[in-house]
């Protein structure tokens, strides 16, 4: 080999990369590789250091799982030997429920009996939607119905609603006839049958006498406030706020402070006139009262169209007394009475009893409330007009 054979070979640098995934595969490398495994055995390789924390995210993890395989059955047994949760109560026929079935049962039959009323021969079928199958003779000149209202609405012992229905009829003749026709106001008793939202008449409507009226109660007003009383003028000035100008600040500085006293919408009177006002109690009240003193009172008011005509009108009144003078604290839906309202006491109800071998009947003593009410939560519930 020549001289420059041998520096050539001289000069040739051998290069060993050590790219982190171990040592060389071969010993020999002289000082170079020594330096090179010095330096290798001094410091892991980068992947060594990402496979060892990929290492320690692994055992941790499968630490994590054992845990939770140990403490399933311990978590499992806590569960079961707990109370179980109560699912919240709702109360089937409820008061809220029967309010809304009286409301369907009540529209049904208005409908119902109206159609009956003007249903014609040739529209027969249209029938079916209220009364099934039920067969009924139709007029060729059919009545005609005008303001149903519903009178009374019962349901009873066997689940059925009984309705009756007003309505103001009047017969039917054939077109051009001039001959005379009853008219007037009918009622008409129609059970029905309430399920789950669908409802049907359990027969045809039947023609009854109209609900019966009774004496209206005394009230409890005992004597007459005099015309030139304070509160008698305060009474006017709040009620011509409230009917005729419609003023909301002139209507509450006759009221009570915390009122909430509303004028009319658009219609309101052209003027009032206050005919009388009758007060509670036995003695006249005072015209500089203490404050808090309260005044139960009712006045009998005119008020006036555009016409100038009248009808008459009266309002039950609360008066409280405040810096000496009565002022409007409360407008009661009714009158103050002078006796309660009559409670209708339960028919006896017979029960069968064995005397010798013979069955009698005794009647039982009726219970000291009535033993369905929609207060009681049973299940009869009646609602009637005034």
């Amino acid at each position: 080999m020549d001289a420059r054979g041998d520096l050539r070979t001289r000069g040739t640098v051998t290069m060993k990369i050590n790219w982190g995934f171990g040592p060389p595969k071969d010993g020999s490398g002289g000082e170079d590789d020594a330096r090179d495994a010095s330096a290798t055995d001094a410091a892991p390789s980068e992947q060594h250091a990402w496979t060892a924390g990929s290492n320690l995210t692994t055992k941790a993890v499968v630490g994590l799982l054992w845990a939770a395989l140990v403490a399933g059955p311990t978590a499992l047994g806590l569960q079961l030997l707990a109370p179980p949760a109560l699912a919240p109560v709702v109360e089937s026929n409820g008061p809220g429920e029967r309010l809304g079935e009286a409301a369907a049962v009540s529209e049904f039959a208005e409908s119902a009996v109206v159609a009956w009323l003007e249903t014609p021969e040739q529209r027969a079928d249209s029938l079916r939607r209220y009364f099934g199958d039920l067969a009924t003779e139709r007029p060729e000149f059919p009545w005609t119905a005008e303001r149903p209202a519903v009178a009374e609405v019962v349901k009873d012992e066997t689940g059925l609603w009984s309705v009756v229905v007003g309505v103001d009829t009047t017969q039917g003749r054939p077109p051009g006839s001039k001959a005379k026709v009853r008219s007037g106001r009918q009622y008409f008793q129609l059970p029905v049958l309430y399920v789950s939202g669908e409802l049907v008449a359990q027969a045809l409507p039947a023609p009854v006498p109209a609900p019966a009226t009774v004496e209206p109660l005394a009230d409890g007003y005992e004597m007459e406030l005099q015309r030139d009383h304070p509160a008698f003028t305060w009474v006017a000035k709040f009620l011509e706020a409230m009917l005729v100008t419609g003023d909301q600040s002139e209507l509450e500085a006759y009221s009570s402070p915390g009122t909430s006293f509303r004028p009319l919408g658009q219609v309101r009177y052209s003027a009032i006139e206050v005919q009388a006002i009758d007060v509670t109690g036995d003695e006249a009240p005072s015209a500089r009262p203490d404050d808090g003193a309260r005044l139960e009172i009712r006045a009998d008011v005119l008020v006036y169209g555009a016409h100038e005509q009248a009808v008459g009108a009266q309002y039950a009144l609360v008066l409280r007394a405040r810096e000496n003078r009565w002022e409007i604290a409360e407008m009661s839906p009714a009158p103050v009475l002078a006796e309660p309202v009559p409670v209708p006491t339960p028919t006896p109800t017979p029960t069968p009893t064995t005397t010798g071998g013979t069955a009698t009947s005794e009647p039982t003593d009726p219970p000291s409330e009535p033993s369905r009410s929609p207060e009681t939560g049973g299940d009869s519930t009646a609602t009637r007009s005034p």
